[in-house]
C-alpha cells in the first residue's frame, strides 16, 4: 500500500520523504482544505528530489464550481507546476448541478500534458458517481481522493469499497479524511492500494521579544507541519514493520 501525505510546507515534504511516504500532495492553506501551492514552495519541493510531488490546483476555498477567470488562473497554475517539474496534479471542477465540468476538466488535462492526474474530493459531491467514474477514466485520470461522501474515510468505507469495485481496472480510489495510525490498516484490509493523510501537528508557539497585537486574527492562526513520527508510524504499520509502532 502506498502512502500520500498532504504537505503544506517544505518541512512537511522533507518529513514525508524521511518517513518513507511515496508522494506528497503539495498545497497551501491546510485549514481551508488545501489551495494551490506557491511558486516558491513548488520549486523548492521538486528541487529536493526526494519524493514525488503532486500539486493541488484549487484557487480558493469553498465550492468547486469555477468561473472563466478562475479556470484561467488554474490553467496558469498547472503550467507553473508542470514547468517546475512536478510529477502530477490534483484537479476537480463541477457544474452547479453537481456533475463533472467536462469543459474545464478537458482544458486542465490538456495543460497538464503527461503529468499524472488525480481527482480530488469534489468527487464526493457528484450526483452520478458511476457516470463520473467513466468520464474521469476517459479523460486520463487514474486516481480519486475521496472519503466516500462521509465526514471521514472510515465512515465512508463501505461506499468507497463499492466505488472501487465499480471503477475501471487500474483506477485507484485513495481514501482520505481522518486517516491515521489507528485506522490505516482498515483500508489496507479492504483492498485499497493507497491512502492519504496529513500527519499534521501544530508547531509549538514561538516566544516574541516584542509587543504584538494579540487580538489580531493572524496571531490566532495555527502554524504546523506534517510530523515525521506520525507519518512513519503509519508507513511502518501498513508495511508490517514493528520497530516504530506506538
Amino acid at each position: 500500500m502506498q502512502v500520500e501525505v498532504c504537505a503544506t510546507s517544505l518541512l512537511s515534504v522533507k518529513n514525508a520523504a524521511a518517513a518513507g511516504a511515496d508522494r506528497v500532495e503539495l498545497c497551501a492553506a491546510y485549514s481551508l482544505g488545501g489551495l494551490t501551492p506557491s511558486y516558491g514552495l513548488t520549486h523548492a519541493a521538486v528541487a529536493l528530489g526526494s519524493i514525488d510531488v503532486h500539486c493541488l490546483i484549487r484557487p480558493r476555498a469553498g465550492h468547486f464550481c469555477f468561473d472563466s477567470d478562475e479556470l484561467e488562473e488554474m490553467l496558469a497554475d498547472i503550467r507553473m507546476v508542470r514547468e517546475a517539474g512536478a510529477q502530477g496534479v490534483v484537479l476537480g471542477a463541477l457544474t452547479t448541478d453537481l456533475q463533472l465540468d467536462l469543459g474545464a476538466l478537458k482544458a486542465m488535462v490538456a495543460e497538464a500534458g503527461d503529468m499524472a492526474l488525480s481527482f480530488h474530493r469534489a468527487f464526493d459531491w457528484v450526483v452520478h458517481p458511476q457516470t463520473a467514474l467513466q468520464q474521469l477514466w476517459d479523460l486520463g485520470f487514474r486516481r480519486i481522493l475521496s472519503s466516500g461522501g462521509a465526514e471521514t474515510a472510515l465512515e465512508g468505507l463501505e461506499v468507497l469499497k463499492n466505488w472501487q469495485a465499480a471503477a475501471p481496472e487500474g483506477f485507484e480510489f485513495q481514501p482520505g479524511g481522518g486517516v491515521n495510525l489507528q485506522n490505516c490498516t482498515s483500508f489496507q484490509a479492504a483492498g485499497f492500494s493507497c491512502i492519504h493523510l496529513s500527519g499534521y501537528r501544530s508547531s509549538p508557539p514561538i516566544r516574541f521579544t516584542g509587543i504584538y497585537p494579540k487580538n489580531d486574527p493572524f496571531a490566532r492562526q495555527s502554524v504546523g507541519h506534517s510530523d515525521m513520527a506520525i507519518i512513519k508510524a503509519v508507513v511502518d504499520r501498513i508495511k508490517g514493520i514493528t520497530s516504530s509502532l506506538r
